[in-house]
């Protein structure tokens, strides 16, 4: 769940960009809310999916940064379906 929310936070860092460019540009600014919102959400999802998937290691538990870099790492190279399990 982390690793998906945090894929649609990139794509919501995408389209705040794009709300920002236009924004400048003289558009309405309806483009960057629904960006920022999307951003929220995602945020939100990351890090619930981020307690949640912590929780279930057994102890001694990666450190937060430890975690962060998989997390990372998960979401920039993907895996085939077949790979997963």
């Amino acid at each position: 769940m982390a690793v998906w929310a945090l894929r649609v936070g990139y794509a919501a860092l995408v389209v705040v960009a794009a709300g920002f460019i236009a924004k400048l540009s003289g558009f309405s600014p309806w483009i960057l809310a629904g960006g920022v919102i999307l951003w929220l959400v995602a945020a939100a999802t990351t890090a619930t999916g981020f307690m949640l998937a912590r929780q279930e290691l057994p102890e001694p538990r990666p450190g937060f940064w430890a975690i962060r870099r998989m997390l990372i790492h998960d979401t920039v190279h993907a895996r085939a379906s077949a790979e997963q399990s």
